[in-house]
């Protein structure tokens, strides 16, 4: 069907870069899910940058892990952990600086000969290490609900759009939003996605090696608590990130993502240990990544 095949083109061209979501501080439940069963574990850095308004430095640290089981095609079901780490100096947070996200996605395609579409459903717990820790903590605040509504639809052999809504905290704070935009192949190495919210350029050097740019945004919400577990609040980044990435597909079964970026446009609403609710811009800071993935 015309829909299947546009997609089985789209997707020799940049076969390992949905591994790249394990590189970031959100869960992107809109991105088409990888087609192979995988297991992924990435780290990234991101340097010192200055809190707007005072002396007061942050940077942070990230753990990731995703597990994608891909059954028949049309269903996939799978497991990840987002852990960060935020430092910030001469400023005392209501929080310990542990951040956990743990979601659980199921994704479901089914295919015409116009279109196809995906639903993604995908409940996760996100909050302080001793709120995730001790299920006693939980409250709704805790707890997350992402979804994703999204068409694909080709207009030429090279060209196919896609639409829908998806409602995650990618830009902070809960929100449902527009999803648009084009994919267009325009040679067998070249892949451009231009859209909203992602937008991607992969170039394929090599059948081993792929090269990537893309923009994307990359904030999150956390239910945390201070150590008494007496006052919680909830801590929500939000921040845009410009990355490049290596894809090294080291094996049939093994590949390598290394990875540098930028976040700008950043800005952390939190609870200070004073109680005072502040809102706090974060100058731009590089990041580099790294990320490893089994293929079976």
């Amino acid at each position: 069907m015309r829909a299947r095949s546009f997609c089985a083109a789209l997707c020799s061209v940049s076969f390992y870069s949905p591994c790249l979501a394990s590189a970031s501080t959100s869960i992107d439940i809109c991105q088409k899910p990888a087609t192979e069963s995988h297991l992924t574990a990435g780290y990234y850095e991101q340097e010192d940058s200055y809190l707007a308004g005072g002396p007061a430095a942050s940077n942070r640290a990230n753990y990731s892990t995703d597990l994608l089981f891909n059954s028949d095609g049309e269903w996939r079901i799978g497991a990840g952990h987002r852990s960060t780490i935020l430092n910030v100096d001469d400023l005392a947070l209501q929080t310990n600086g542990y951040l956990h996200t743990f979601y659980f996605p199921l994704h479901r395609t089914t295919d015409s000969d116009r279109t196809s579409f995906r639903f993604t459903v995908a409940p996760a717990l996100s909050g302080s290490s001793n709120v995730t820790k001790d299920p006693e903590q939980y409250t709704t605040d805790s707890l997350q609900l992402l979804a994703a509504f999204v068409w694909n639809r080709p207009v030429t052999d090279r060209l196919e759009l896609h639409y829908g809504l998806c409602g995650d905290h990618r830009f902070g704070g809960y929100q449902v939003y527009p999803v648009i935009g084009v994919n267009w192949q325009p040679s067998p190495d070249w892949r451009i996605d231009i859209g909203f919210p992602n937008s991607q350029i992969s170039f394929q050097a090599s059948k081993t090696l792929t090269i990537l740019l893309r923009v994307i945004p990359n904030g999150n919400e956390w239910h945390v608590k201070d150590a008494s577990l007496e006052k919680d609040s909830q801590l929500v980044y939000e921040g845009y990130l410009i990355e490049s990435a290596l894809n090294w597909r080291l094996h049939r079964q093994f590949g390598l993502t290394v990875s540098v970026g930028r976040e700008f446009d950043s800005n952390y609403e939190v609870t200070l240990a004073n109680d005072s609710r502040v809102r706090l811009s974060n100058d731009s800071a590089n990041r580099i990544g790294l990320a490893l993935a089994w293929f079976f």
